[in-house]
């Protein structure tokens, strides 16, 4: 996470997602692990590793970034969940073929279409069930020369959890990564199935399609390969509703500009609809400690990130250095 300075957010482009069936489905699949979809277990704990430039802004700014998942730094993670989509589709066309359901076959071929332009993406803000994990270090926390930040998640429930009316901007909900790819099939299978249970049956094989892609696509950024199965990733989701007020932000990074959402805009805004009862709980981020990764220069940063905390209201915030040793 880079918290380099953004360019000025100009209208919101968020996609025409059809939220409240969203929120429904959602809801249906929550048989996988229900716990996760709008909190965690009291006493949780979760870890955002960032290199020290996203420290500082995380800090100063009392702010995380979700960033459109369709510019994630691992291309071969949104081709995976493509893999596990085009197995299912494959599959459900093969079927109706073979029982003649023509009206599936349209609606299917409407979906292959719809998936093939570019997708509008979730935004996504990435955690780790585990602290001070080297496989974390070298993928996002700089290669050690960053921190992992300790958060308590449960204190993220008044904007994430279901009492929040849908229509204050959208969906934002904590939801876990799969590894498993029997699990992953499943949920692209209830996605595809999904519309025909919505009460309000849709009109045409665009609308179903439509639908059920918003479903597809909330998911593809939480199906990772197995080989990733260490890491326990959890992550914040946010769909955007198509008339959000807060627009998004923009940043440069790998030759891309990449489009964002900052937590503490949403926040505010929330804080807006809810009659000023969410910023008092998130007026800073539930950071409770930070650990400096392991790199020459650990002993020295303690020291700096100590004044900084200090400086940004986070005095009760402790800081501490990796375990793992430094092999530079």
């Amino acid at each position: 996470m880079n918290h380099q300075p953004a360019a000025t957010s100009g209208l919101a482009v968020s996609p025409a997602v059809d939220l409240k069936a969203l929120g429904m489905f959602l809801s249906s699949i929550g048989s996988y692990n229900a716990a996760l979809i709008f909190g965690f277990r009291r006493g949780s704990s979760i870890y955002h590793y960032t290199d020290l430039a996203g420290l500082l802004g995380i800090v100063t700014n009392h702010d995380l970034w979700l960033t459109n998942s369709v510019y994630s730094n691992d291309e071969e993670e949104m081709k995976h969940g493509m893999d596990v989509v085009e197995e299912v589709l494959a599959e459900q066309l093969s079927a109706a073929k073979n029982q003649n359901r023509n009206d599936m076959r349209a609606r299917l071929d409407a979906l292959s279409s719809q998936l093939e332009s570019p997708l509008n993406g979730p935004y996504v803000c990435c955690f780790c069930k585990r602290d001070d994990l080297l496989s974390q270090w070298r993928g996002y926390g700089a290669n050690g020369t960053g921190v992992s930040l300790k958060m308590k998640p449960n204190d993220f429930d008044v904007i994430t959890g279901p009492d929040l009316p849908v229509g204050t901007f959208g969906l934002l909900r904590f939801w876990k990564v799969f590894y498993d790819r029997a699990t992953q099939l499943s949920i692209i299978r209830d996605a595809i199935q999904y519309p025909h249970a919505y009460p309000q049956e849709p009109a045409t094989p665009k609308e179903w399609a439509e639908r059920a892609a918003d479903a597809i696509e909330f998911f593809l950024p939480t199906f990772k390969s197995k080989g990733f199965r260490e890491e326990s990733e959890f992550r914040l989701i946010f769909t955007p509703a198509a008339d959000c007020p807060v627009a998004p932000d923009f940043r440069v990074g790998r030759g891309l500009v990449v489009p964002y959402y900052s937590l503490r805009k949403l926040i505010l805004q929330a804080d807006q609809v809810q009659g000023g009862q969410v910023s008092p709980r998130l007026k800073q981020l539930p950071i409770t400690r930070v650990r400096v990764g392991p790199n020459p220069n650990k002993r020295l940063n303690v020291e700096s990130i100590r004044m900084m905390l200090k400086l940004c209201g986070y005095g009760s915030v402790s800081v501490e250095v990796s375990k793992i040793p430094f092999r530079g």
